[in-house]
């Protein structure tokens, strides 16, 4: 596991020459980039944050170094049992209406708070504006604003996906109540149990003042923790929501089995490396 992190800065001449000197190739003015902890990290972060003096400081303005992501190796994804799934498929425009966030919220779900979004649980279809066209050999698709749904073809549903078990919902076209001839949503059921969360690395945010609903970090920290008790399925949703405490975004974690993973991967559906899934801890 490799931790990588953002180091931005309105940078002078000097900085962009004492980069290039740990091989790092920067231009003057605004610029950031992407570095990996370890010792030429180490050493950036003593240049500029340390031995600042009145006369002479080392540091350009705005310098600010974050944490960005977490990237896994083969032999690590090779390893897990199970993953996170990030990629949920292309977005093919927003769910119907488009333009009303609040009334497609208020149709769609129910028993969610109005501040942070959590606890929704699906009462209706989704609907969309009108009958998607999905390119060729394109058999899946998500919503923006929608991240813990996937939609597919119906014959790829039919096909592959139903044989497993699995089932699906219909999607309406518009206000006309008539579901679509040509995709579905699959159904994700609930995890069985929940995940050792409380005190990891993802247990960064505060409760929502109204429902008292914790939202863990969506950030990639590092390995998601494994389920309290183990259960067999194919694909799931976490219980827990992940977003921030100050925004409306809440979304549930899509777990995959190794299984549906390679299944995924076989189809085009997704590749396999740590842009779209990411490991969780083996028990």
């Amino acid at each position: 596991m490799i931790k990588k992190h953002s180091i931005f800065a309105n940078w002078r001449k000097k900085d962009v020459d004492f980069l290039a000197n740990l091989g790092i190739t920067i231009e003057e003015g605004y610029f950031s980039f992407l570095i990996e902890e370890g010792s030429v990290y180490n050493e950036i972060i003593k240049h500029y944050t340390e031995n600042k003096g009145f006369f002479v400081n080392r540091t350009p303005k705005e310098f600010s170094s974050k944490f960005a992501v977490v990237e896994f190796s083969m032999e690590e994804l090779d390893n897990s049992k199970y993953f996170v799934l990030q990629n949920i498929g292309k977005p093919k425009g927003y769910p119907f209406p488009k333009n009303n966030f609040d009334k497609m919220t208020e149709e769609t779900y129910t028993n969610y708070c109005k501040k942070c979004e959590s606890n929704r649980q699906q009462k209706a279809p989704f609907k969309i504006e009108k009958e998607p066209k999905l390119s060729k050999n394109q058999v899946n698709f998500s919503f923006h604003t929608i991240f813990d749904e996937m939609f597919f073809n119906i014959d790829f549903f039919q096909e592959v996906l139903k044989p497993l078990g699995l089932k699906s919902k219909e999607v309406l076209i518009g206000n006309t109540g008539v579901p679509s001839k040509n995709v579905v949503q699959l159904i994700i059921p609930e995890a069985e149990s929940s995940l050792l969360l409380d005190n990891s690395v993802y247990d960064i945010n505060t409760s929502c003042e109204i429902c008292d609903t914790k939202k863990y970090t969506q950030q990639i920290l590092g390995f998601m923790p494994s389920f309290k008790t183990d259960f067999d399925f194919l694909i799931c949703k976490t219980k827990e929501f992940f977003g921030e405490t100050e925004t409306r975004q809440a979304m549930r974690r899509i777990i995959i089995s190794k299984e549906f993973c390679d299944i995924l991967v076989k189809h085009k559906i997704i590749h396999y490396n740590t842009n779209e899934i990411y490991p969780i801890t083996n028990k």
